[in-house]
């Protein structure tokens, strides 16, 4: 049996098997938000990381902000879908009883240096209340440019964050864990891996920028860019910031005292830090905050990683099709998609994913746990199905197969 959305080729399937045990793969942040989300809900939770350490990817920088992105198109669902995410991380660290340590959410200043820009925010602010955003001529920075201030926002710090994710009673760390194959036997997963194997009623696949390594055909819908962060110590700074800062680049504050200035964006770039993405950091800084800085030092400290992105930088969050048989069922109807009647013979059992986050899995990650909870254990949905279907993983096979390049 399977729902459908508004799109006959994007089905939900209603989950007709008792679920108890659930494998996630990946333990950045799309995963431990998964692992948690699900172990709040009863389930005993396998959660496999390939490295040493969880949070070492794109979840490992010390801190990112908090922010949601500003889309002056209401009905878009890319817009829709990152306002409401922001909304639901903020709830999030709102609910967690050691929120100091995970984040500050005390304000943050955004604001740009094109006058075109600045206007279309703040045509843009007047829509919400002030509790969320509002449009000060002047913001609380030396230099005091016009911009919008987000009361709610602020900086999360991502190691700490998946760290805090990870320690529910139902979940199950293994790190150094590379799962190499799936299969399903008709009853359940049987997952192989360099430690040996393991079994699951069903799978969530959340590996990031690892992808490609066990989903080879996944993970080439993905576009993997480079981002360095770089860090600057307190003593850098003529004023440090007492709150996060978004200008084209971004400032985020840690507990330690040490911020976050990025990010660089490196198509094909290899990972390491390098002095022209530390130059890059600080021309974005220094051209939208004069004088910030106490001297031109170069950092020698940061952070880099791969972040995966999708054509239409929405993630995909949803059940998993089976690749070869569903393009062959839609490829001979690819210009009358309406006349699509039924794909959900092509779903994989129990089998969802939740990558190609980009940059923005501090926010879009919450969400997206939320809604395969919700899908997985055949609840109601708090999201249209417009939102259902504009991030389900098949909408890229769909695309791929009926609109190649």
């Amino acid at each position: 049996m399977a729902r459908f959305f508004g799109k006959p080729w994007l089905p939900l399937p209603q989950t007709s098997v008792p679920i108890q045990q659930v494998a996630i793969i990946g333990a950045g942040i799309a995963g431990a938000s998964l692992a948690q989300e699900l172990a709040l809900a009863g389930l005993d939770i396998l959660i496999f990381e390939q490295t040493l350490v969880p949070a070492t990817g794109a979840s490992g920088n010390l801190a990112g902000n908090c922010l949601p992105i500003i889309d002056q198109r209401p009905d878009n669902p890319y817009a829709q879908w990152h306002w409401l995410a922001w909304q639901h991380a903020v709830h999030w660290w709102q609910q967690q009883p050691n929120r100091e340590q995970l984040g500050q959410l005390t304000g943050a200043a955004k604001w740009s240096t094109h006058a075109k820009t600045q206007a279309g925010w703040q045509a843009w602010a007047s829509r919400y209340e002030d509790s969320l955003v509002q449009w000060m001529d002047a913001l609380p920075l030396p230099h005091q440019p016009a911009g919008l201030w987000f009361p709610q926002g602020g900086s999360f710090y991502p190691r700490r964050i998946v760290q805090h994710l990870l320690t529910h009673s139902n979940i199950q760390l293994y790190t150094q864990t590379l799962i190499s194959q799936l299969a399903h036997t008709g009853q359940y997963w049987q997952l192989s891996s360099s430690q040996g194997l393991f079994q699951a009623d069903a799978v969530i696949i959340a590996s990031g920028a690892q992808t490609s390594l066990t989903f080879p055909e996944w993970g080439s819908l993905l576009q993997l860019n480079k981002g360095q962060v770089s860090h600057l110590p307190a003593t850098a700074w003529n004023s440090p910031p007492e709150f996060a800062l978004s200008y084209g680049g971004y400032v985020a504050t840690t507990p330690d005292g040490i911020t976050c200035i990025g990010a660089s964006f490196e198509q094909q770039a290899p990972l390491g830090l390098t002095d022209s993405a530390h130059l890059h950091n600080l021309a974005l800084l220094n051209q939208a905050y004069p004088n910030a800085l106490s001297s031109d030092t170069l950092p020698t400290q940061g952070h880099s990683a791969y972040r995966a992105n999708t054509y239409d930088h929405l993630p995909l969050v949803g059940p998993v099709v089976d690749i070869e048989p569903y393009q062959a069922a839609i490829r001979a109807r690819c210009h009358q998609p309406d006349t699509i009647t039924d794909t959900s013979a092509h779903l994989l059992p129990q089998l969802w994913m939740s990558i190609g986050h980009g940059s923005h899995g501090l926010t879009s990650a919450f969400l997206a746990a939320q809604l395969i909870r919700q899908q997985l254990l055949n609840q109601p949905t708090e999201l249209s199905l417009t939102l259902q279907q504009a991030v389900h993983p098949a909408r890229a096979i769909f695309r791929q197969c009926c609109y190649p390049k």
